[in-house]
């Protein structure tokens, strides 16, 4: 049991080593893609495009429940 537990320490030990030092190697590209992320998500022709989108998904959930009203009915 005790072995179990120490290999389960070494292994997560390993994992978080490996997992920082990728965390630092890749920070700039990190940056770049949460500012292209953002740029994106601020886009006006982008917020229009949600906003459109958000309305004909309200539309189809309104005509769903409908349909499926009637059915039950």
């Amino acid at each position: 049991m005790r072995k179990n537990i120490v290999i389960l320490g070494v292994v997560a030990v390993a994992a978080y080593i490996v997992g920082s030092q990728s965390a630092k190697s890749r920070g700039k590209n990190y940056e770049d893609l949460r500012h292209q992320i953002e740029r994106l998500w601020t886009d006006p022709h982008a917020r229009r495009s949600r906003q459109e989108l958000a309305k004909k998904a309200g539309k189809a959930i309104k005509s769903a429940n409908r349909t499926l009203r009637r059915k039950l009915s």
